[in-house]
């Protein structure tokens, strides 16, 4: 079996990040087969991945902050994302094919409210929201124009649909746009790859352009662009290791519902993973993600580390 025949893991080309200053996140990953160099069979893969996003530090610029504490402004704390990503790809033939990809996240937020005590200062109330929900469900199509014995190229296109919640409230109100499970957008999805292995070693490039079409309830979200660079290498017939290098650049939010002066941001992380055959068609794998730069608009939460782990299997 080839190398890139031990690294199943579908999901879709599109790297994910975080949306904004309250945290709303997902890993900024590709780990999908035909970026990556596989030349797959027709087929259905089935892919699950859990991530782990733990958003604690307030960001100004590159550099962690305190909180401004402003009289009748509110300062983030803290937002846990835990996000089970499925993905079903349809490979139609070896030039194409399709993926759609259902977010389930689990999101736990709370900030302080520093409300006006009338006397000068503030009275720091805190709030929170902890819910779940299905995000914005994508559709991807591919084509691959180009193939030889060692390295292919290819285009995707698709829509990402406003399949997620935008009404998620606590007891009183609604969480913030950035916060929801939904963008309440249609955004296009435009990207180009190219990979190439010999032997045991194999390396990928893609880039990434999502751009809002329709919005909702006068919030639009920022353009994203994105690029990851990618190695591999087959230790064992059944062990690879990988490392991706994964930049995004994200333009403000605009809108009444949204706040641009604390939204966009620049990201560069690191990315080292594996992934292990355990039968036939059937692989696990993990990758610890870690910022080696950050740069955000105004005050944002940004994470550490993050890890994302999964198994995909083919039919």
């Amino acid at each position: 079996m080839k190398f890139f025949q031990k690294l199943a893991l579908a999901t879709l080309f599109v790297p994910l990040a975080a949306q904004a200053s309250c945290g709303g996140a997902f890993c900024n990953l590709s780990t999908d087969w035909d970026i990556q160099g596989i030349a797959s069979k027709p087929g259905i893969r089935l892919d699950v991945r859990a991530e782990f996003i733990n958003l604690d530090q307030l960001r100004h610029g590159t550099h962690t902050v305190a909180p401004a504490g402003e009289v009748n402004e509110h300062d983030e704390v803290h937002t846990l994302n835990r996000n089970l990503l499925t993905t079903l790809d349809w490979n139609i033939n070896p030039d194409w094919g399709v993926t759609f990809k259902v977010p389930l996240l689990s999101r736990a937020h709370k900030h302080i409210f520093n409300a006006d005590n009338g006397a000068g200062g503030t009275d720091p109330e805190l709030e929170k929201w902890n819910f779940s929900g299905i995000g914005d469900v994508q559709a991807i199509a591919r084509y691959r124009f180009f193939s030889s014995k060692d390295s292919n190229a290819g285009i995707r296109f698709g829509l990402k649909l406003p399949t997620g919640s935008i009404h998620k409230k606590n007891s009183e109100e609604e969480a913030e746009r950035t916060l929801q499970p939904g963008s309440g957008s249609v955004d296009s999805l435009l990207g180009a790859y190219y990979n190439r292995h010999d032997g045991n070693i194999g390396w990928f490039a893609q880039g990434t352009w999502q751009q809002t079409l329709y919005q909702r309830n006068d919030f639009r979200a920022g353009t994203k662009l994105s690029a990851d660079v990618g190695l591999s290498y087959s230790a064992t017939p059944d062990l690879s290791l990988m490392l991706q290098l994964n930049a995004l650049h994200k333009f403000k939010d605009s809108g009444a519902n949204a706040e641009p002066a604390d939204s966009g941001s620049s990201t560069l992380s690191l990315s080292p993973g594996l992934s292990y055959r355990v039968t036939t068609g059937t692989q696990v794998y993990g990758f610890l993600q870690k910022p080696i730069y950050q740069y955000v608009n105004g005050a944002q939460l940004t994470a550490d580390w993050s890890v994302a782990f999964g198994v995909n299997t083919s039919f």
